[in-house]
């Protein structure tokens, strides 16, 4: 294959129809940009095009670290998108489990909340019966109340008329109540 590349190189003109970049000092340590949307083989081409003044094997030297570079680069972009990908994939998982999580803990609430409002209902049957009982009681007491107060003042009544019954008699006879005569007796 490097022996093909080779031979692309040499069959290219002289003049290509885009200007070779400007060479520039290669550093181990940083990378080559690579162009967007272009085959490997075309980037291998265009670093490969250099003034014929550089010595050959330092040309397909510098083909191999840039070779090495790239291939370099691949590995490292499919490891970022295989990285990214299970990172996806992670939070999906843990969206979902949420959601499910979240579901749960709707449903378990909800069926406490039924609960409580079914405790609630009984509760108020409950309230609402003790304060039936409570004002039956109370109507009972008042009736019996009444009929206190109505024997109570039938026998006022009865001892008020029998007074005046007692007087009228004693002012007919002419004779002095003898419990009073004691009091006002001296």
């Amino acid at each position: 294959m490097v022996a093909e590349e080779a031979n692309k190189v040499e069959v290219q003109p002289e003049c290509p129809a885009d200007p070779p970049p400007p060479p520039t000092a290669v550093d181990d340590n940083k990378a080559l940009p690579v162009p967007e949307q272009k085959p490997i083989d075309e980037v291998v081409v265009e670093k490969l095009e250099k003034p014929s003044e550089e010595k050959p094997t330092e040309g397909s030297k510098h083909r191999d670290e840039v070779l090495a570079r790239v291939a370099t680069e691949k590995k490292d972009a499919l490891v970022k998108a295989w990285e990214e990908s299970e990172i996806s994939k992670i939070e999906n998982r843990a969206q979902k489990k949420l959601a499910a999580i979240t579901a749960w803990e709707n449903s378990k609430k909800a069926e406490l909340e039924a609960e409580l409002k079914k405790i609630e209902e009984k509760l108020e049957k409950k309230k609402a019966k003790y304060i039936e009982k409570m004002k039956n009681k109370i109507a009972l007491l008042h009736k019996a109340a009444e009929e206190k107060r109505a024997i109570t003042e039938a026998k006022r009544g009865e001892g008020v008329l029998k007074a005046e019954e007692l007087a009228a008699k004693r002012r007919a006879t002419g004779l002095s109540p003898k419990k009073l005569t004691r009091w006002f007796s001296s």
